[in-house]
């Protein structure tokens, strides 16, 4: 059985860190034309803090 732990389920951690090492692709999905990916990258964006509305 594998152990997780609370951090390993947080997605405002996760988004975090994927904003700070993959901020380039993070961007580019913000700005793409298909709404799915813009709404990822929003989202990535807003939960690593970088979004306040």
């Amino acid at each position: 059985m594998e152990n997780k732990t609370l951090r390993d389920k947080d997605f405002a951690i996760w988004a975090q860190q994927t904003y700070e090492t993959k901020k380039e692709a993070v961007d580019f999905l913000e700005n793409s034309s298909d709404p799915f990916e813009r709404a990822i990258g929003v989202l990535i964006k807003k939960y690593a803090g970088m979004i306040t509305k």
